[in-house]
């Protein structure tokens, strides 16, 4: 049995996609273990791009086990859309959903717009923070409840009773209609009922029985409800963490946790964002690196890749080894800059400030390295990559103390040195 999680080591778009697709391979069981629609993961496969945001990468492989598990929420309509599109381009996927899963529904949307939070965070209006908010405070709608047509119309009616009677002047909730809404569900009931099980039970088997399974993350462990820059951070746990409860598995069955690294640095939406780069070299950066939101299209600012941060998260998810990824953008720059401490009020810090506010006013303090020239877009082995990829590699590691296992030089599944 090998069991491996992996996790987005930044603000997320790390490239967890490319990664999950390619060692997905090799699992019998890929699981998705939190999030929701907020996030995308762009996969190619035999020449077709992919931009999934609810089901795991290993879809796209007809013989694989795919879970959605229940640290996900899920968008009904999102998941329909995804599946028929893996079935056009190859075969129906094997998807099983948690029974624990929550449900987005309408008024999660109508929520995050008319409260405002979606401008302030800068989330991607799709209703995860208000769904996550419901199964706090344990008033929310899972998988397991369209089994079950009397709870699941009890429970809509408690919610949107309870929505009307605190937003009295807000047309939107006024309007919501418990039997449309009931119905609606229902309907979706008949896809997704033979797929609804007791995802614990299966993933114990999967353990119990040797199967080789893959944990997968979205967003990046510096967006994380608990360790992240809050409250510029998604709605779920994407650390470690997350992986055990969200995935419901053992530590003890985790022997590898993967980081996925971005050779610089991105973050959609607002935060701080300390090495982030406002000039010419951002949006050239931005350009190369085709960096716009798979979800929203929003374009993801860009800076240079921060050791402070990466150390701090690192650390916080004991990694055993790591991938990095895109080094092919950084082709061009004739010099390259890491952060490797920063200044906070007039001192020199090495540690990662807990306070979104501390953050914001840190000084990045940078060592300059070469840059290359060469464009090294698919190359496949370590020793072509000209030498001062080769020394900006080794200060990564060097500074990070885990073993490098995967350099991604591409989009495509070859174009990775392992």
């Amino acid at each position: 049995m090998s069991a491996t999680a992996i996790l987005g080591m930044q603000w997320g778009d790390e490239g967890k996609g490319k990664i999950t697709h390619l060692l997905a391979r090799k699992a019998d069981i890929i699981v998705r273990f939190n999030g929701g629609p907020n996030a995308g993961h762009t996969v190619i496969d035999r020449g077709r791009e992919f931009k999934f945001h609810l089901i795991p990468a290993g879809a796209l492989y007809p013989e694989k086990t795919n879970i959605l598990a229940g640290g996900v929420v899920l968008d009904i309509e999102v998941l329909q859309r995804e599946i028929d599109a893996v079935t056009k381009h190859s075969s129906v996927p094997q998807i099983y959903i948690a029974d624990t899963a929550h449900l987005i529904l309408p008024y999660h949307r109508i929520l995050e717009q008319i409260e405002g939070s979606a401008a302030k965070i800068g989330t991607t209006k799709r209703g995860i923070g208000p769904t996550y908010r419901d199964k706090i405070d344990r008033t929310g709608i899972r998988a397991g409840d369209l089994k079950q047509p009397a709870i699941l119309q009890e429970k809509l009616t408690a919610k949107i009773d309870f929505l009307k009677s605190i937003w009295p002047a807000v047309e939107e909730i006024q309007s919501l209609n418990v039997d449309l809404l009931f119905a609606q569900l229902q309907q979706a009931a008949a896809l997704l009922i033979p797929l609804i099980t007791n995802i614990p039970t299966m993933i114990r088997q999967g353990i119990n029985s040797g199967k080789e399974i893959l944990f997968e993350g979205a967003q990046g462990a510096l967006l994380d409800i608990d360790c992240g820059t809050y409250p510029y951070v998604t709605s779920s746990s994407t650390t470690l963490a997350g992986v055990i409860a969200g995935g419901t598995v053992p530590p003890s069955a985790l022997n590898r946790r993967l980081g996925v690294i971005k050779a610089y640095t991105t973050r959609v939406g607002n935060g701080p964002f300390p090495t982030e780069l406002t000039d010419h070299l951002g949006k050239m950066m931005q350009a190369k690196g085709g960096e716009f939101g798979a979800t929203t299209g929003r374009p993801r600012r860009c800076g240079w890749l921060d050791l402070v941060a990466l150390t701090h998260i690192v650390y916080l998810n004991d990694l055993s080894d790591f991938a990095l990824t895109k080094l092919d953008i950084l082709s061009g720059f004739e010099k390259l800059k890491v952060a490797y401490a920063y200044r906070l009020a007039g001192e020199e810090i090495d540690y990662f400030p807990t306070s979104a506010e501390e953050l914001a006013i840190c000084e990045p303090l940078y060592k300059e390295v070469e840059g290359w020239e060469e464009e090294i877009a698919g190359i496949e082995r370590l020793s072509a990559l000209p030498t001062a990829a080769r020394h900006y590699i080794d200060m990564i590691t060097e500074a990070l103390g885990v073993p490098l296992s995967l350099i991604s030089t591409g989009p495509r599944p070859e174009d990775t040195i392992i």
